[in-house]
């Protein structure tokens, strides 16, 4: 006959603050664990120029001129291979010129995410600028 496992597990002392130089411990300027900024960075300050008007301009032409452009070249590719499937034996050049759309697009595909990608992340600097100014009334100095 063996003999039967305790019915609770043996005490456990508590854990203790982390020791110094550990990336928990509260004088290496890290967030405490269960605060709301626990495991993530500081964020960045936001640039003088993120609460202007113009930034918020060109963070949104950033964004809709790839979109705009890659929606464009799916539609004239469609509209292309309709034209060539229209009638096969005179306007088959079209259904070429589709395909070369489409490389277009995907050579060019890359290229427009790296004009999205910067957009993206000056509208959410100008998003920040604009929650600090309504929050505190803060402005940078011109």
């Amino acid at each position: 006959m063996t003999a039967s496992p305790p019915p609770y597990p043996p005490a456990r002392p508590a854990p203790g603050p982390p020791p110094p130089g550990h990336p928990g411990h509260p004088h290496q300027g890290y967030p405490q664990p269960g605060s709301p900024h626990a495991g993530y960075p500081p964020l960045p300050t936001i640039p003088p120029a993120a609460f202007t008007r113009r930034y918020r301009t060109t963070a949104w032409a950033l964004i809709w001129v790839p979109v705009v452009l890659m929606v464009a070249a799916a539609v004239l590719s469609i509209v292309l291979l309709a034209y060539a499937d229209s009638d096969p034996s005179r306007n088959s050049a079209a259904g070429y010129l589709a395909i070369v759309v489409w490389g277009v697009m995907l050579v060019g595909g890359p290229v427009l995410l790296g004009a999205f990608i910067p957009g993206c992340v000056m509208l959410s600097r100008s998003n920040r600028a604009r929650a600090l100014t309504r929050a505190t009334g803060y402005a940078p100095p011109a």
